[in-house]
């Protein structure tokens, strides 16, 4: 039975949004980013919009000036179902990460209370 072909472009846009959301949220420009990871800020853009494609060592370059695992790159990036961003999410869950059971309930009642 022959596997059903993937969108790639979908997975190049997504793996982009998710790159461009690890770095905004780090407050980082994509000049930092490039100069760091050792390749041109044109790059960085165009990886970030979809519209190019990456290798594994630029990719591992980009990561490693991030500091963010592949794992947390690609978690949940599926091309046959809704595309949900979840970079803010897996942020939350780092920055909980190490805390005591009592301060990560604390956060989550601050967060119930903004959105109840």
């Amino acid at each position: 039975m022959a596997r059903k072909s993937r969108d790639v472009q979908k997975i190049k846009i997504a793996v982009g949004q998710r790159l461009q959301g690890f770095r905004n949220h780090q407050g980082r420009t994509q000049e930092d980013v490039a100069h760091e990871a050792d390749v041109h800020p044109s790059y960085i853009t165009k990886l970030e919009s979809g519209r190019s494609n990456w290798t594994i060592e630029s990719l591992d370059n980009i990561l490693n000036a991030l500091e963010v695992s592949y794992s947390d790159l690609f978690h949940n990036i599926d091309e046959s179902k809704n595309r949900i961003d979840n970079t803010v999410l897996i942020q939350i869950v780092k920055l909980l990460q190490g805390r005591s059971i009592e301060e990560q309930r604390k956060a989550l009642q601050l967060i119930k209370a903004l959105y109840s």
